[in-house]
């Protein structure tokens, strides 16, 4: 059996001897077989290098399995074993290597594909060394952590737009994963542009999430409304549903959330659903709560996703029963509401969910008028980084402690978020010389 050896060398061995490589055409063929375990499909490889591909790979013919799909190397790679490594550094480090050093192709396809292979070899140890500086971060070695993520940083200095922009993606759930919003979207805006297909979708997905988190609620809604279709289209419909009923647009959440749900339905994503059923409920809540009517219908729209989360876990069960509470204490069920309350702070705290403990809070604070709910959940909206939340935490807060300071960071909060609903309830805690 032949082993390729393509990182930081090109050679092939058999039995650990060293046999004759092929030249040209013959040995780019090679490279791109042997830098995959799967088949490499009869059309791709004619397309990038003739129907006559084969020819000079006699040598190898017992390391090629020519099927009805296309052709596959049987062979073993160092780079194969390398991305077989996943997030292993340690591993990583000891294997890594430029991808087929010096090799330089006048086949523009081939050419294009060995730039991609090389910065995808490149993206796998960055890509760990990403995981490994938040590890670092979470266990407070922030120092240590810090100097990861500069070399990382360094490294996406010098890359190709096109490339900078995957390597980009990774840096994003970096810093998601530790609740640093603003460079999630500065990165995913900036990438945008260099990225396509179900790429650019996913990441606009992303892009609108952090947005809503940040207040750009608004600018959530235009860079959501980008994706029409494929897989990120029931998620970007979630998002963009709970951007525009912050922005009081509770008619277009219903619409955005339902058709997400549709989505959810036929692809049996219980995860989608519940968020679309939440969202939905959250923007019929805000109606009933407005109108002074009846919360049946976020009622059913809340008990519906929780009833799907009793079966996904508990871990996904906070956001339905915080909002179920709320719809209980505004129908005046207030033991049932209190019960699911604090079900859905112990629930949110054990999944380290931030706005699932700020939204139990905000429903045992409606649940009670506690105050300490209420200042409890402008904290924690405030560390977790969720504007919307937070500017409803400021309100509950004024409702028991005016404060002319407060008021007026809710007031300019609802400006940046785009609710002049909610600006006009900030405005009546202003003192009568500010109001104006």
């Amino acid at each position: 059996m032949v082993h390729a050896l393509l990182l930081a060398r090109q050679e092939f061995t058999r039995d650990g001897t060293p046999v004759p490589a092929p030249t040209g055409r013959a040995l780019e063929v090679l490279v791109y077989l042997a830098s995959s375990p799967d088949v490499r499909a009869q059309a791709d490889l004619e397309a990038m290098f003739g129907h006559d591909f084969s020819t000079g790979l006699e040598g190898f013919a017992d390391d090629l399995e020519f099927t009805a799909d296309g052709v596959r190397y049987t062979g073993s790679s160092d780079v194969n074993a390398y991305h077989a490594l996943g997030t292993d550094l340690k591993a990583l480090s000891k294997l890594r290597g430029e991808f087929c050093p010096g090799l330089i192709s006048s086949n523009p396809a081939f050419q294009s594909w060995l730039e991609g292979e090389r910065f995808s070899v490149r993206r796998a140890f960055l890509g760990a060394l990403l995981q490994h500086a938040a590890g670092l971060e979470e266990q407070g070695r922030t120092a240590e952590g810090a100097r990861n993520l500069e070399y990382v940083m360094r490294e996406h200095a010098t890359l190709e737009p096109p490339f900078a922009a995957l390597l980009s993606l990774d840096l994003a759930r970096y810093h998601w994963r530790l609740n640093r919003v603003q460079p999630v979207a500065d990165l995913l805006e900036a990438a945008l542009p260099n990225l396509q297909g179900a790429m650019q979708d996913q990441a606009r997905v992303n892009l609108g999430a952090a947005l809503v988190r940040l207040g750009r609620c608004m600018d959530a809604v235009t860079v959501l409304g980008g994706v029409t279709a494929g897989e990120s289209l029931g998620w970007a419909r979630v998002h963009r549903a709970n951007a525009r009923r912050f922005t009081d647009d509770l008619e277009g959440a219903v619409l955005d959330a339902d058709a997400a749900y549709r989505l959810a339905a036929a692809d049996e994503d219980g995860f989608l659903a519940v968020a679309a059923l939440c969202v939905k409920g959250e923007a019929l809540l805000e109606r009933a709560l407005e109108t002074a009517s009846d919360p049946k219908d976020a009622v059913i729209a809340f008990g519906k996703a929780f009833g799907i989360t009793e079966m996904l876990g508990e871990d996904s069960s906070a956001p339905a029963l915080a909002g179920l509470a709320h719809a209980h204490a505004a129908w005046g069920n207030q033991q049932k509401a209190l019960d699911q309350g604090e079900k859905a702070f112990k629930r949110a705290r054990a999944a380290r969910d931030g706005s699932g403990t700020v939204r139990a809070l905000l429903a045992l604070y409606a649940t009670t008028r506690v105050g300490s709910f209420a200042r409890n959940a402008l904290t924690e909206s405030r560390a977790y980084t969720h504007k919307p939340l937070e500017l409803r935490a400021m309100l509950a807060v004024l409702e028991k402690d005016l404060d002319a300071t407060l008021a007026l960071e809710a007031v300019a909060l609802a400006q940046h978020i785009g609710s002049t609903r909610l600006e006009g309830k900030a405005r009546r805690f202003l003192p009568v010389e500010s109001a104006r």
